[in-house]
């Protein structure tokens, strides 16, 4: 029993505890939660009485009181002339990507409502600053922004609106937002294009015989000196106009327009794009002094100068949209990349004729020919040889042969008969009067010492034969690419900028 009892109080315990959080968790939400106001037409005629009669309350409340804010001024009557202007606090650059600008503005709006006029017993400036809870309480044209993203109010540390209600009735209204905007985009002439940019307000439920948007006369738009890091944007390029719409359906709408003309500063692609792209076309025309044996050194240039263009209009057209058209860019980048892989085909073209048979054997033809004549010849070396046995052998050692030895043999029988190696290695063709007595054959310089000895020297292997025609191609390279590359640049910078 005791232990039933002991639940049952822990049980009650946990119950209190829990009301007392739940308490607890409902003030704080009350706390945190604004009071919320209502209309002067929406509280009661107690609520009223209790302002003074002389206060700005009362007076506000004498004007609100019978005031219907989902009617527009001058029902049934002329539409209502709502004056616009724009104050540009800050202009985010362009992104190419997704083809949008992000801005932030003071838009402002002045409307007049005869519902408002204040009263004669008004005491005090010509116009009325109102708190913005009583924004909700007035009737405001429904303006939006036609080519809008994203749009947001601020409201830090308090809501950015502002409210004036002057003598007349006229009433001001100026907010703070961000907005994201749509501008599409003409890159023909990317990266030295110039954009224009169009933020357009249009009404969204009334049309023209209820509701007239009007560009403020004089500057309607002001902006203090923007700098952009890829544009300059200045306040005389700005232009305004109208945009009425004609909706099926439903009639015309109000719209007023304001288009910005942005133009793009070319140095950032001049110092990231150009400027590589031109140092790697001339690098690839090195090849052209390279010898045309040298492969190691002029393929892998020519290679290099080509994965590196490619590898640029790579990077470059990620950062872009993907449109259909050539931009100027684009002309730039394939006009540098068929140049690098124009001066690799040349090398190409240098191997044909370098590697010619026929041209090959042509030169060697040549050479040959030129050594015959000077006494180098492969006949002059055949002369020196005796019965064709290829030993060579002087002229003149018929006649010295006693001087290299002092017994000639004049048989093989006076050979030592012991030396049976030396018989037996003689050839058929053997002339004694060649050989001493131990069958080696005798050289003689006719007595005109070692010089004469050097000359009989066999002549060094020719040096490679490189074709003529390689070498013009080379020659003609070296100022046939620099002049169509320079004819290039004089066109493209005459048509694009």
């Amino acid at each position: 029993m005791k232990f039933i009892l002991g639940i049952l109080a822990v049980l009650v315990f946990s119950l209190w505890l829990d009301g007392v959080h739940s308490k607890e968790k409902s003030s704080k939400k009350g706390k945190g939660k604004k009071k919320q106001y209502l209309c002067p037409s929406q509280q009661s005629a107690e609520d009223l009485a209790r302002v003074p009669a002389n206060s700005t309350s009362n007076i506000l409340n004498r004007l609100l009181v019978s005031y219907d804010p989902r009617i527009r001024p001058n029902f049934k009557g002329i539409p209502v002339d709502v004056v616009v202007n724009i104050f540009i606090n800050s202009f985010g650059s362009i992104q190419e990507t997704t083809m949008d600008y992000r801005v932030n503005i003071f838009l402002r709006q002045r409307w007049n409502d005869p519902r408002l006029k204040l009263p004669t017993d008004f005491r005090g400036s010509d116009a009325l600053t109102v708190d913005p809870t009583m924004f909700k309480c007035l009737w405001k044209p429904d303006l939006f922004f036609a080519n809008e993203k994203m749009a947001n109010f601020h409201d830090v540390t308090q809501e950015n609106i502002l409210l004036f209600i002057f003598r007349d009735g006229d009433v001001l209204l100026s907010m703070r937002l961000s907005i994201t905007l749509t501008c599409p985009l003409d890159l023909t002439l990317f990266p030295m294009d110039t954009q224009r940019c169009k933020m357009q307000l249009e009404s969204f439920g009334y049309t023209t015989d209820d509701l007239r948007f009007i560009w403020q006369p004089g500057d309607p738009v002001q902006m203090e000196k923007i700098a952009l890091p890829q544009f300059d944007i200045k306040t005389e390029d700005i232009e305004y106009g109208n945009c009425t719409k004609y909706y099926k359906g439903t009639g015309y709408y109000t719209c007023v327009e304001v288009i910005f003309t942005l133009r793009r500063q070319v140095g950032f692609y001049m110092m990231g794009v150009y400027a590589p792209t031109l140092l790697i076309v001339v690098l690839s025309w090195l090849s052209f002094w390279i010898n045309p044996d040298a492969s190691a050194a002029r393929v892998p240039l020519g290679i290099f100068s080509v994965l590196s263009l490619a590898s640029e209009c790579t990077t470059l057209a990620q950062e872009l949209p993907k449109v259909s058209y050539v931009k100027a860019i684009d002309v730039w980048l394939i006009t540098c990349l068929l140049f690098g892989f124009a001066s690799l085909v040349e090398y190409a073209v240098v191997q044909v004729f370098l590697n010619s048979p026929k041209r090959i054997e042509a030169e060697k033809s040549k050479i040959a020919k030129a050594e015959q004549a000077d006494g180098k010849g492969p006949n002059a070396a055949k002369k020196n040889t005796v019965n064709g046995t290829g030993t060579p052998v002087h002229i003149s050692t018929l006649q010295v042969a006693e001087t290299r030895c002092k017994k000639v043999c004049t048989s093989k029988s006076d050979l030592r008969s012991n030396d049976f190696s030396i018989v037996g290695s003689l050839p058929r063709d053997f002339e004694l009067s060649n050989y001493d007595c131990y069958g080696k054959p005798i050289e003689v310089n006719n007595g005109l010492g070692k010089s004469q000895a050097k000359n009989n020297k066999k002549p060094p292997p020719p040096k490679p034969v490189i074709p003529s025609e390689a070498k013009r191609i080379d020659l003609y390279s070296r100022a046939l690419f620099p002049f169509c590359f320079l004819f290039f640049n004089v066109i493209y910078w005459l048509v694009y900028l």
